[in-house]
Parts: C-alpha cells; structure tokens; sequence
C-alpha cells in the first residue's frame, strides 16, 4: 500500500470516530436528561397520590366507597 492510500484511510477512520464520539456523547446527553425527567415525573405522581389519598379521607362516608352493581 502507498503512504496516500494509509493516510486517506488513517483520516477516514478518524473521522468516523469522532463521528461516533459526538453520537455517543448526544445519546448520553438525551439518557441524562430524561433520567431527569423521569425522576421529576416520579416526585410529581407521589405528590398527587398523596393529595388524592388526603382528598379521599376528606369525603364524607357516604361518598366513600362505590358499590358494584348486583350483577358482579
């Protein structure tokens, strides 16, 4: 092989990897951020359960529990 030849292919090569690095480095990026935002989604459903299970303790007890049809 010819030394232009290598260095065609040395430069290709480190091409595509700094192609790959930057792709990596947005995916990691994008799993960070929606790690995020999962963690806030979990925070958040917590809170309503727990204002949903404080409203419900608050209903009178007529409204309490539904009662299924005679047929289940």
């Amino acid at each position: 092989m010819s030394n232009i030849n290598i260095t065609e292919q040395l430069t290709r090569l480190e091409i595509l990897f700094s192609e790959q690095e930057h792709t990596i480095q947005s995916l990691s990026d994008i799993v960070a951020r929606q790690s995020r935002q999962i963690s806030n989604l979990s925070s958040d459903l917590k809170a309503l359960d727990q204002r949903y299970q404080e409203l419900k303790s608050e209903l009178p007890a007529e409204f309490g529990e539904i009662e299924k049809p005679p047929h289940y």
